[in-house]
């Protein structure tokens, strides 16, 4: 799942203006959560749960747009909030019980 965010203010990066993030959801592993996670914690986050934070959401849209964390704080704050909130609804979506599939160890006598 691969999705894609106009940004409402582009970012200049490297002499070039980005105004379009894309958010590949597909490339993330267990491992990036648990970079994230560990990232945020490094970065003075103190939440219960860092990778539903800011600075842990953060951490991720960075993973799964390319861009480096301090970019993603960077965006103006409707798109940081956008960017944020469409990583958190993956997140919530993708640990949702109804969307994942449970196999049974069950067999038919």
């Amino acid at each position: 799942m691969s999705k894609k965010v106009m940004l409402r203010k582009p970012i200049e990066k490297d002499g070039q203006s980005i105004s379009e993030l894309e958010l590949k959801f597909d490339d993330l592993k267990g491992n990036d959560l648990v970079h994230a996670e560990r990232q945020a914690r490094m970065r003075g986050d103190i939440s219960p749960d860092p990778l539903f934070s800011s600075e842990g959401l953060a951490v991720i849209a960075a993973r799964v747009s390319g861009q480096i964390p301090e970019d993603i704080l960077g965006l103006a704050a409707p798109d940081f909030l956008l960017v944020t909130n469409m990583v958190k609804n993956f997140l919530y979506d993708w640990a949702s019980p109804m969307n994942m599939q449970l196999e049974t160890s069950e067999k038919p006598s």
